[in-house]
């Protein structure tokens, strides 16, 4: 099981976001109404800058083990069924398929695998979080060129503290599904090819309410939303070229308790600091 960002000894992490003024007020209207609500909005793993993320793929390598064919049929069979019960007839079929036909049983379960995005997309919601605010290609590429924001939140409460810790990895993670379809599913919410170590990235990950699994103890959300303690955020940080007097103004307006704080250049090195 992934380690938890409280657990690696982290007590704040930070979400990059966004924040035009122009040329329309979208991103003001939606800052405020995060600072009034509290309801933190978290996005479908379908909406992810890289395609590879979330995606679930199967080692069918070991699929010319009579063994494994076993066990994979068991474990299709039960997801098969699980999403649309099949008539007696079909599982007999499939069930043959895997056992007999090494080539045949690739293909069905590389059918499976991508039918299993949808899925995946419809039942989870991931809130991305990284610990360092000073870190300068998380303000280009999240924070729009840093004119954006980065929200400050502390782990010191019963929703941050489930952060979880993303695992990077050279190869793309090929599952053995049969052990758990939902662990399985659950690994690859949080993998991500090497490429992406710089961002450190921990994830709230939660279950919409309405497609969630019976019976766990995931945070849940409703249509996207997670609503957050009071005290969660801490503060409001302003990109080293954005509308720090309007970032500020919407805050003192609708959450006077978040700090609002800058982020600022170094001029004559490749670093940001934070004041405030």
């Amino acid at each position: 099981m992934a380690r938890t960002a409280w657990e690696r000894g982290h007590r704040v992490l930070y979400h990059w976001q966004r924040f035009d003024i122009a040329p329309d007020l979208k991103h003001a209207e939606r800052l405020a109404t995060f600072l009034r609500t509290r309801q933190l909005y978290c996005s479908s793993p379908g909406a992810f800058n890289d395609p590879w993320d979330c995606r679930p793929w199967f080692n069918t390598a070991v699929l010319q083990d009579a063994g494994e064919r076993q066990r994979h049929a068991n474990w299709a069979l039960e997801v098969c069924n699980r999403q649309k019960p099949m008539p007696p007839e079909a599982n007999e079929r499939m069930r043959t398929t895997l056992l007999d036909d090494p080539k045949k049983a690739k293909e069905l379960l590389n059918q499976i695998a991508q039918s299993l995005a949808p899925v995946i997309d419809a039942r989870y919601r991931i809130y991305c979080l990284g610990p360092d605010p000073t870190n300068v290609l998380m303000w280009s590429h999240y924070a729009g060129d840093h004119q954006g924001i980065c929200l400050e939140y502390s782990l010191r409460n019963e929703v941050m503290c489930c952060a979880l810790e993303c695992e990077y990895v050279s190869e793309f993670p090929l599952l053995l599904p049969y052990d758990s379809a939902d662990s399985a599913e659950f690994r690859t919410l949080l993998a991500k090819s090497k490429i992406w170590h710089y961002e450190n990235e921990f994830r709230l990950v939660a279950q919409e309410r309405s497609q969630a699994v019976e019976h766990t103890d995931t945070l849940m959300t409703d249509d996207g939303f997670l609503q957050l303690p009071d005290g969660a955020l801490t503060a409001v940080i302003v990109g080293c070229q954005g509308a720090y007097d309007v970032v500020k103004r919407i805050v003192e307006q609708n959450a006077p308790a978040v700090q609002v704080k800058h982020a600022m250049r170094v001029p004559d090195r490749y670093q940001i600091f934070i004041e405030g």
